[in-house]
């Protein structure tokens, strides 16, 4: 990707993301703690320190419930402030990303040619589950502490309701339709009407619209140079950029059917994934203001600091106490580290007394994922905040680890992933939790009962990251995962210990 579209902001030492973004931290910590802020400020290696200092962000927004809106707010619109979108030399306030129009976008629909999915089929270690033995499945994960039990409060539902899965009452804007993790191929499935962007690139679009064909749905396809390509044609001219033609998605988002959910999928490495999270806030902002009829979805990961239901600390406690060869081993050795191997996921500082009750805190971030990773999900997090408190419904769902090509194309994440399993953490397959995220963006639409639905009342906004969440185990785990690495791994290197 080059310098075009949405970035960040020129400086002395050249586009830092670094300085940006410590700059929209400290703004949104400011109206409510300036020593926070000033804390920010002064970290000289942010590049290994953020994972505390996005935990002391979490605490802080913790507090109440108006503390966390008023962070949310002051963050995004210092971030909406400091991005700029660049036009060859030029720079200009980020607002006129979506005054550019060009090139205009027109519309190829593809009618699918298959039968509807009338239920709901999660695939799942070479089996395909449905009905009794999926829900019997759910059972078993919550028992494990894989998923919370709203989660298979959530998917069950849809089990129970195969009606809500006719969605073809429905429009699905998806950004990064052609992801690993995006829901394209469900929806398509179930009967919906889905608007894809995704990159112009053919291979991508031959793959998005073979799903198409094959399903019961009906694919909108964004082209260039106008006219009804098919074929090659339509591969080669489909698709569009988010980074440099914000305003031409805006503008063909808007001439679609509705109600509408805008999904946002895509993913990119490093600081790329910032601009992307802030190219689509600055459409979803614009789309906002032009149509009453929209809904949100995004997936959460599972590797940041969260607030998380008291249950899942006396859980993980409970299996901390029933360690085996003993407790006191891992105390043992959890000292004569010096207190880095072997901690506790929870200890008494992990519970929080806020205004809206008692939650455990729980900071799962991987270093090596990166402070850019870190700060684009906190902006996603901080839009779904302010769009629920706007009357918005607001999907959204803590997706558990999944082997999918970007994470295992990092070595540390892939054997962190394997190691971990011993632990009793589960990464799931990608078309697992692609199916799994579906389900629980049908039951959010269809159910008024739903956490998303922004007219059934919270104690705390994060009590949306907590609806539905399928952490992968992370939050009932006993030990603290990362101090737990050194061990597994070496338990890992002894013959007869790699099950």
């Amino acid at each position: 990707m080059g310098e075009d579209g949405v970035n960040f902001p020129g400086g002395r030492h050249g586009r830092s993301s670094t300085e940006t973004g410590k700059r929209v931290l400290r703004a949104a910590v400011t109206p409510v703690d300036d020593s926070l802020a000033d804390r920010f400020a002064s970290e000289e290696n942010w590049r290994r320190g953020y994972p505390r200092h996005f935990e002391a962000l979490t605490v802080l927004e913790a507090g109440s419930a108006e503390t966390a809106m008023t962070v949310a707010r002051a963050g995004l619109a210092e971030a909406a402030q400091s991005f700029v979108h660049v036009t060859g030399e030029q720079e200009h306030p980020l607002g006129h990303a979506v005054s550019v129009r060009e090139p205009r976008l027109s519309t190829v629909e593809v009618a699918g040619e298959g039968t509807r999915r009338p239920v709901l089929e999660v695939p799942y270690r070479g089996e395909l589950l449905t009905g009794h033995r999926l829900l019997r499945q759910l059972d078993d994960w919550v028992g494990r502490g894989i998923t919370e039990p709203s989660f298979r409060e959530a998917v069950g539902s849809v089990v129970r309701h195969p009606e809500w899965l006719d969605l073809s009452d429905r429009t699905f804007a998806l950004v990064g339709a052609g992801s690993a993790m995006g829901p394209l191929s469900d929806l398509l499935a179930w009967g919906a009407h889905v608007a894809a962007i995704d990159l112009p690139r053919p291979r991508v679009w031959e793959r998005i619209v073979r799903t198409a064909r094959a399903s019961a749905g009906r694919l909108s396809v964004p082209v260039r140079g106008g006219g009804a390509p098919s074929g090659d044609a339509l591969v080669e001219r489909a698709g569009a950029d988010l980074l440099t033609e914000a305003g031409a998605v805006v503008d063909w988002l808007t001439g679609l059917p509705g109600p509408l959910t805008v999904g946002n999928y895509g993913y990119a490495d490093g600081a790329l994934f910032v601009r992307l999270t802030m190219a689509f806030d600055t459409v979803l902002t614009e789309l906002a203001a032009r149509r009453d009829d929209l809904s949100l979805a995004y997936l959460a990961t599972p590797s940041d600091v969260f607030l998380v239901p008291l249950a899942a600390v006396q859980e993980s406690q409970r299996r901390h106490r029933a360690l085996r060869p003993s407790p006191l081993a891992a105390r043992a050795v959890h000292r004569a580290s010096g207190g880095r191997v072997l901690r506790p996921n929870f200890t008494s500082e992990a519970v929080l007394e806020t205004a809206a009750g008692r939650y455990g805190l729980v900071n799962a971030m991987i270093t090596d994922q990166g402070q850019n990773y870190a700060l684009a999900k906190r902006l996603q997090r901080w839009r779904l905040m302010l769009a629920r408190a706007d009357g918005m419904l607001t999907s959204v769902h803590v997706a558990p680890p999944t082997r999918t090509a970007s994470v295992h194309s990092n070595p540390v994440m892939e054997q962190r992933q394997r190691l971990t399993a011993r632990l009793g953490i589960e990464t799931f397959d990608a078309d697992t939790s692609r199916a799994l995220a579906a389900a629980v963006l049908v039951h959010d639409l269809r159910n008024p009962a739903s956490a998303a639905n922004p007219a059934v009342p919270l104690a705390h906004p994060h009590e949306s990251f907590m609806a539905a969440a399928n952490p992968g185990g992370r939050w009932r785990v006993p030990l603290e995962p990362g101090s737990a690495l050194p061990v597994l791994e070496w338990l890992s290197r002894i013959p007869g210990m790699h099950r």
